[in-house]
């Protein structure tokens, strides 16, 4: 098959999709098929090469880095000659302008088929606030939960009210990012702290979460053509599962299958199903939960195109469920072909 592996981007997540992309075109190529890396960021010069994807690295992206794209190259790119006889695309695309159904929707426009879930399911899972209004309606449990603006945080009333609302610790995150971008934690939140978590979340997105913080053990389900994989447990050496966690080898524990009683294990792994499907999301996703001392299970969010760099969870999953990471691609492009 002729195949263009979407990578790079323009949103903070920009250097992880680089990695997954590498990963993607390698083993894409290994299968035998024909592979062309394409970084739409670079409009209709997008191409790269080798030797650019064994550069990258999991570095954070910068500010000024960030400004300097622009939107319109992806619509140039999208249009441009690179795409023009191919099977399918393999979106390795994170975040914003690649995850929320924008590249989605300039493909369906060409009629260029493309891996993962379609343009509305990919727009709604990246809306957190959204998506937990359908899990709400659906009976999926989630966190207790509000929606700001970053100008909000200058309502101190309004501040004192959330404290109110939403008591004990708390997670403060931009409503349509990824990778932990803009997250803060407060164990101890106050007015002020709050104000400043939001104005830090707000740099990354219009809107921005302030949920409660659920104790316990961190989980995530990735969802194959609708069957849920092995589930994993992740276990950060220190603090949270935050950006340098997740993407630095080393720090993170990984324990797949995660150790639970098969009632609990059933039973996350049907609600990761149900979220994937109430989402209409299409051909694989990534479920992430937290799972309080009790054992409840409150599902945090559905990702719709996850990482698969050296740490990423879904390869690990797969291989677990005896899938290799060439033959898991294979599948993606089946399942997303067929739908």
């Amino acid at each position: 098959m002729k195949i263009v592996v979407l990578l790079g981007g323009i949103s903070p997540e920009r250097n992880i999709s680089l990695l997954s992309g590498r990963a993607f075109t390698f083993a894409l190529r290994e299968r035998g098929h024909s592979v062309v890396a394409v970084d739409p960021s670079l409009g209709a010069n997008g191409v790269l090469t080798d030797d650019d994807l064994r550069a990258a690295t999991a570095r954070e992206v910068t500010a000024e880095e960030l400004a300097s794209f622009e939107p319109r190259k992806l619509v140039e790119c999208i249009q441009s000659p690179l795409f023009d006889d191919v099977d399918i695309v393999f979106i390795g695309l994170h975040g914003r302008y690649g995850e929320d159904g924008y590249v989605q929707s300039l493909l369906d426009l060409r009629g260029i088929p493309y891996t993962g879930s379609g343009m509305l399911a990919s727009a709604i899972a990246m809306d957190k606030a959204t998506s937990k209004l359908l899990f709400e309606r659906s009976g999926i449990p989630s966190a207790h939960w509000v929606a700001v603006e970053m100008k909000d945080a200058e309502n101190e009333v309004l501040m004192m009210e959330v404290l109110k609302e939403i008591r004990g610790a708390l997670v403060v995150k931009p409503n349509d990012q990824g990778s932990t971008v803009g997250m803060t934690i407060l164990d101890n939140p106050s007015v002020e702290s709050l104000k400043n978590a939001i104005t830090q979340a707000g740099v990354f997105s219009k809107f921005v979460l302030i949920e409660r913080y659920i104790s316990g053990r961190e989980l995530t389900v990735p969802v194959l053509g609708g069957e849920a994989l092995p589930i994993i447990e992740i276990i950060p050496h220190d603090g949270y599962y935050d950006y340098a966690n997740k993407y630095t080898k080393g720090r993170t524990e990984y324990v797949c299958p995660a150790q639970l009683s098969e009632e609990v294990q059933n039973h996350v792994q049907k609600l990761a199903v149900e979220a994937h499907g109430i989402l209409g999301c299409r051909a694989y996703s990534r479920v992430d939960f937290r799972l309080n001392e009790e054992n409840m299970p409150y599902c945090l969010e559905v990702n719709t195109l996850p990482g698969c760099t050296e740490t990423s969870l879904v390869p690990m999953a797969a291989r677990q469920a005896g899938i290799e990471f060439g033959d898991l691609l294979e599948e993606i492009i089946r399942l997303s072909l067929e739908s």
